[in-house]
């Protein structure tokens, strides 16, 4: 049984017990349950559970703030009479390997406004992202960036 499940049998267990059925009521089931697997997850040697659930809030927190950064952006620059725009296709060399860590990070960057994934080179090794402003960074810093915010916290859930 996977530990997403065992909180959610957690969850039930503190409903029944208290017998309130209301949402505040199973959010703090919810987190003791967490809390519980946290604490057995050293005594049981089950897998991590709740840092794979944290590494899955950062990611999402991560993208949630990508997205409304990247949407500032865009919007800023349609709305500025010179644009100083500066596209650019960029080499991201990746350290995902499988194709659902590839095709997730590619996913994740096309759903960001300013930026799409183009291609995957033969060897699964380089995605190729077209952004339409890197600004006053080299392409480099950008892939470096994407390396470092994206792939990073991507890889963290899904390993």
């Amino acid at each position: 049984m996977n530990g997403f499940l065992i909180n959610l049998v957690l969850t039930l267990a503190w409903v029944m017990v208290t017998g309130a059925f209301s949402f505040v009521n199973i959010l703090i089931g919810f987190l003791v349950g967490y809390g519980v697997l946290a604490i057995t997850t050293k005594v049981t040697g089950r897998p991590g559970y709740a840092r794979k659930l944290l590494r899955t809030v950062s990611l999402v927190s991560f993208f949630a703030y990508e997205l409304v950064l990247a949407n500032l952006r865009v919007t800023v620059d349609l709305l500025m009479p010179t644009s100083r725009l500066r596209p650019a296709i960029i080499a991201v060399p990746l350290s995902a390997r499988t194709d659902l860590e590839i095709t997730a990070l590619a996913n994740l960057i096309t759903l960001t406004p300013g930026s799409t994934s183009i291609d995957v080179s033969d060897d699964r090794r380089t995605l190729y992202v077209h952004l339409v402003d890197i600004g006053d960074s080299t392409p480099e810093e950008v892939a470096t960036a994407i390396k470092r915010g994206f792939e990073r916290r991507l890889l963290d859930v899904m390993r």
